[in-house]
């Protein structure tokens, strides 16, 4: 069979499966408009300790109560930098609610994350990851990758890739998570 006649068939299978998938697609997108992996139960966070490029030290569990969004990127990452100012525009609407937004650098020198840094004038803590510790202890192994953290401290949702974090899903599914008890 010729290359051509194999393109022609795989187009018309193609043509095929994709009405049928159609619906379902569209439905996923009805009930998760960001495509985010939700874990049949929650799966409490993994507790660590942390710097931010500003010196400041915390642990993940300082902010029990609050929702946070984990973010794990890299200066290198393509797909890092394109989500990072929807994730800024993110963080700046919802500055004085209860929300944390942690982005862990994987693995990177401080000098190469400070002059990045001091490109973009992000409102969202930087935090250090000199030795990939903490990106290693939630699987972050492909980049970017975000888990959203309820206010008990569970993870309840995965991104894989970027997100328009800032859009009216993104910003209805925080509010909801941040009026949750």
């Amino acid at each position: 069979m010729g290359f051509r006649l194999k393109f022609v068939l795989i187009a018309l299978i193609c043509n095929l499966i994709a009405p049928a998938a159609g619906p379902a697609v569209a439905q996923t997108r009805q009930h998760n408009p960001l495509l985010l992996d939700i874990p049949k139960d929650p799966v409490k966070a993994l507790d660590f300790s942390g710097e931010t490029l500003n010196g400041k030290q915390f642990r993940l569990s300082d902010f029990k109560g609050k929702v946070v969004m984990l973010n794990f990127w890299a200066t290198w990452c393509v797909p890092c930098l394109l989500e990072m100012p929807a994730m800024d525009r993110l963080n700046r609407k919802l500055a004085g609610h209860p929300f944390k937004l942690l982005a862990v650098n994987l693995a990177e020198p401080e000098e190469q994350i400070r002059k990045f840094a001091d490109q973009y004038n992000f409102s969202y803590d930087l935090v250090l990851d000199p030795i990939g510790e903490i990106a290693n202890a939630y699987g972050a192994n492909r980049l970017p990758v975000s888990y959203i953290i309820d206010k008990k401290g569970f993870v309840i949702r995965r991104a894989i890739g970027p997100r328009e974090w800032d859009n009216a899903d993104a910003l209805e599914l925080f509010r909801k998570l941040m009026e949750a008890r």
